[in-house]
């Protein structure tokens, strides 16, 4: 809107709808008034937490039915029954700690990941930690994603930034014009300054730096604990899963922070 007409004092007293500067103005406003409803609507830590207890208590009874089917212990009776008990125990207690999200649920989808049947050994290290399916490649899959966005992010912001940087160089040289054309350089300055912001704002509120460590982290320490022993087979099962549940817990602190 700055770099448009009628910004002098006898245009300022009187806003005219026929000058293209007060609908860039006006669109300028509504936008910026959408962006604070928004935030405080959607963004609040109410709804962070919310969101982020939604994600890890799904992810804490996959890990009891991949140790149930993998029939790792607590799930290794002889006793079908024993064994079915002690899920369901351990789900009640799970989903008892989602009770105050129940108004956000919705319907399923699709079953989801999780298996509906007994795995043997190779079935379970194929389908949850090795195989195509598995954590391993997700784990390294996603870091490399995130690695690529966030390397972008922070070009961008550089970029921005640079760019702000020399417009007030040349401004400080060539005043309000350059090469005979009128340019509010303070103007359009603080755009690509708050732009910038943004953009490494957005990077660090993704935490994308943090899930590739973490992840790439996780991928290698299954790894580690394959090269190890694999008996006693709970043991095995367990620690795969306990190593998931660190990697939750790491990432629910993050997000929550």
């Amino acid at each position: 809107a700055s770099q448009l007409g009628g910004g002098d004092t006898a245009a300022a007293a009187t806003v005219s709808l026929d000058n293209p500067r007060a609908w860039v103005a006006i669109a300028a406003a509504v936008c910026l008034a959408f962006a604070t409803f928004f935030t405080q609507r959607l963004l609040g830590a109410d709804h962070v937490t919310a969101w982020v207890r939604a994600r890890a208590i799904p992810e804490r009874l996959k890990r009891e039915a991949y140790r149930y089917a993998a029939g790792a212990a607590p799930y290794n009776d002889l006793d079908p029954a024993k064994r079915d008990s002690a899920l369901n125990d351990e789900r009640v207690k799970i989903e008892a700690d989602a009770n105050d999200l129940v108004q956000h649920l919705v319907k399923a989808a699709g079953k989801g990941s999780s298996p509906r049947a007994a795995l043997s050994n190779a079935e379970y290290l194929d389908r949850r930690v090795t195989g195509q399916a598995g954590q391993v490649k997700w784990y390294n899959d996603k870091a490399d994603t995130y690695a690529a966005v966030s390397k972008r992010l922070r070009m961008s912001e550089l970029i921005l930034a640079a760019a702000a940087t020399l417009i007030t160089a040349i401004a400080g040289v060539t005043g309000k014009s350059v090469l005979g054309i009128s340019f509010d350089a303070a103007a359009f300055t603080a755009v690509l300054t708050t732009l910038a912001g943004a953009v490494l704002a957005h990077a660090e509120a993704s935490r994308y730096d943090f899930l590739v460590v973490i992840y790439r982290a996780t991928a290698r320490r299954l790894m580690d604990r394959l090269n190890l022993s694999h008996e006693p087979w709970s043991d095995l099962v367990n620690d795969c899963e306990n190593i998931l549940a660190a990697e939750n817990t790491s990432w629910i602190a993050k997000w929550t922070k």
